[in-house]
């Protein structure tokens, strides 16, 4: 036991969103970084402020910086739009969006204020959410919220307190308020870490830049290493370069930010290997950590004792040595999930005391080293009043502890020799393995997406100095985030807007280089939503293009899908409702029946058996154009013909495409708006079937 039975902490909370920035418009298509900046990261650090006596570290992403920076300079976010209209004014799927965003807060919220409770309830339980409540209760749901995503710190703001004595009726002007405040509280974030890093309260570190797990992006198959049954993407994924590349423009974004370079690196998920330490060494990386798992799965059985947690280790590679710190799961979890519903005097107390036993339990000849490791923002949303009164109860008894000494990542390693580590395993700070990331069939579709388009790049040399926006965009589709709501261990509704974002940076690294980006990258990776399946033709049509049903029997024969819904082009004003086809020897015949007005445009894309786009134009016109698009030029389709009216008619040769006899096919139609994808059939996956042969007329195929 050590003489004076005293124990260091090295607490680190870790700040981390991932990029919801469409790559194309850079408009926000969620809210959480907004949100998360007033409810959690500025309060964060103006209540450790409060006790000057506790030292701590708190680790960003890079890009969860360049959001905040953006939010703080006015940058387009889409909830927040919406959230500055007058609610009259929004049309049934704007006030859908709004109010189904609005109902989400955090449980004081709803605690606090029954009358939000209330309203939120009856939009959960309708079918239509926007269309639950009246513009004056919808106007109020807004209030609610913003007052919602602050932390209690700020209700005393001048704006907060006068909406707060108007509820539950806030005029137009409380809630444009609101708006202001929070913009200007996002822009008061970075200044409050940056201040307390420079009067040495807290160190700040960093993670790499769009979050990936370096060990998989170093080689995929090194998921074999902790999981040896894992199913691995068919397509190869070992990229070296692009892992070192994360961690140099993320050290190089945090010293622009914070006017330092960061000593300590937090890899992405507690995701280590050795080839991810050497990387991190060789960018002057002294620190890193993770999980206490990663370290039993790195020492021999008889080390596996608490005694070897509570103390640095170090790590020597090719590049230079690494300090290596292991986090205590249990205390880092009791924070994360157990103190939520605990009164908080008697949380802090519980934490307390446990470090104490671990101080007088500890053999050796320094005091225990405790690392506390957990995201700083989500677990705030169960605890009374945001954890105010828990963070103010821990801070204050590790104040007046005197055994207990709060140290910073850095310190606490300089004041130690550590271990050295013999070896070190490869594995995250969940299960210290990386199912969560890779052997799904979706999260593998992903990664082949990223193989893929790495090597389009490599092909087309494509080089980071000739393309450098390309790679931007690869590395921000490398991120864990998009990996972590593909498959089944996961719940959001917004898995749709997940998907689709990840396939929006993909596509993005192939046009930043002037590629065509494959067809494929239209159809979503999950399939929480599948439509109808379609029904397979039954023999060969011969229809009367003139876009009217001119006859029962003319479109008789072919195969039919109705629109199902739920893809990630999905939207409330859906109007493509099915989808005919079938084909005679040398054509194939679509027919699109549409809800209302005609769309002005369609796409075709053929995924399969060659990757052809097929623009169909002017339809609200008597004279339908139908062109093949070739590197963003249309070219002309010989023998292709089109036909408008109450529904859309196309004849389209069958040579061109590749459809040739028993030729498995596989294509989308998609409704354009400003010549993007806005609906898509199917909107979950491609209508796929088989071309007929010759002696069609005596057999059936199948779609």
């Amino acid at each position: 036991m050590n003489g004076a039975a005293s124990v260091d902490l090295v607490l680190i909370w870790h700040h981390h969103q991932p990029d919801y920035r469409n790559p194309k418009g850079a408009e926000a298509l969620l809210p959480w970084v907004r949100l998360h900046a007033t409810k959690d990261y500025l309060d964060m650090a103006r209540r450790l402020e409060r006790h000057p006596a506790v030292r701590s570290a708190f680790n960003f992403v890079p890009s969860l910086l360049d959001q905040i920076d953006d939010a703080a300079r006015g940058g387009a976010d889409r909830l927040f739009a919406l959230l500055a209209r007058d609610p009259a004014t929004l049309d049934p799927a704007e006030r859908d969006e709004v109010a189904r965003r609005t109902r989400v807060a955090p449980d004081w919220a709803f605690d606090r204020w029954r009358a939000y409770a209330a309203l939120a309830a009856r939009v959960r339980s309708a079918p239509r959410p926007g269309a639950a409540l009246n513009d004056a209760e919808l106007l109020a749901l807004e209030t609610f919220f913003l007052l919602g995503w602050l932390d209690p710190m700020f209700h005393g703001e001048p704006e907060a307190a006068a909406a707060i004595a108007t509820l539950p009726h806030p005029l137009i002007s409380h809630r444009e308020a609101l708006l202001a405040l929070h913009r200007r509280l996002i822009g008061d974030v970075v200044p409050a870490y940056r201040a307390l890093a420079e009067r040495g309260q807290i160190e700040l570190s960093a993670s790499p830049y769009n979050h990936p797990i370096l060990p998989l992006l170093v080689d995929v198959r090194h998921a074999l290493r902790a999981r040896p049954g894992t199913l691995l993407p068919s397509e190869p994924f070992a990229a070296p370069e692009d892992a070192e590349a994360q961690i140099a423009r993320a050290l190089e974004r945090h010293a622009a930010v914070f006017g330092a370079r960061p000593a300590g690196l937090w890899p992405s998920e507690g995701s280590v290997s050795p080839e991810a330490v050497e990387l991190a060494a060789r960018r002057g990386v002294r620190w890193m950590a993770s999980d206490e798992a990663v370290l039993w799965a790195s020492l021999p059985p008889e080390r596996r004792g608490r005694e070897f947690l509570y103390r640095p280790w170090k790590l020597e590679t090719g590049a230079g040595e690494v300090q290596l710190l292991f986090r205590d799961h249990e205390l880092s979890d009791r924070i994360g999930f157990v103190y939520q519903r605990w009164n908080a005097n008697d949380a802090a107390a519980d934490f307390l005391s446990r470090l104490q036993r671990i101080a007088r339990e500890f053999h050796g000849d320094s005091p225990p080293l405790v690392t506390v490791i957990l995201d700083g923002e989500n677990c705030w949303e169960h605890y009374a009043d945001d954890g105010g009164p828990f963070l103010d109860a821990l801070y204050a008894g590790l104040e007046s502890a005197p055994e207990i000494r709060t140290r910073t990542p850095s310190e606490a390693i300089a004041a130690r020799t550590a271990d050295a580590l013999p070896t070190l395993h490869t594995g995250s700070w969940i299960d210290a393995d990386f199912h969560i990331w890779v052997g799904h069939p979706e999260k593998n579709r992903a990664w082949d997406h990223l193989g893929r388009a790495r090597r389009a790049l490599a092909g087309a040399g494509a080089t980071v100095e000739r393309a450098p926006d390309a790679w931007k965009a690869l590395h921000a589709a490398e991120g864990s985030d998009w990996f972590w709501w593909f498959g089944d261990d996961h719940a959001t509704e917004d898995r749709a807007l997940f998907d689709r974002l990840f396939r929006e940076h993909v596509i993005a690294v192939y046009e930043r280089a002037g590629l065509d980006a494959p067809g494929e990258l239209r159809v979503p990776i999950t399939h929480a939503s599948r439509g109808a399946e379609p029904l397979a033709p039954i023999g060969y049509v011969a229809p009367v293009l003139d876009g009217l049903e001119t006859s029962f029997y003319e479109w008789h024969g072919a195969g039919r899908l109705e629109s199902g819904g739920g893809g990630a082009m999905h939207r409330a004003d859906q109007r493509l409702l099915r989808l005919l086809f079938g084909c005679d020897a040398r054509t194939l015949f679509l027919r699109v029946d549409v809800d209302g007005a005609l769309p002005p445009e369609l796409e075709i894309e053929f995924l399969a058996p060659r990757a052809v786009r097929v623009r169909v134009t002017g339809l609200g016109g008597a004279a339908p154009r139908i062109a093949r698009l070739e590197g963003g030029k249309e070219v002309a389709l010989d023998g292709a013909r089109a036909a408008a009216a109450k529904l859309i008619e196309l004849a389209l040769p069958r040579e061109p495409l590749g459809l040739g006899a028993e030729v498995e096919a596989a294509l989308i139609v998609h409704r354009l708006e400003d010549d993007h994808a806005v609906e898509s059939l199917p909107a979950d996956d491609a209508l796929r079937f088989k071309a007929p042969g010759p002696e069609f007329g005596s057999e059936m195929w199948s779609a």
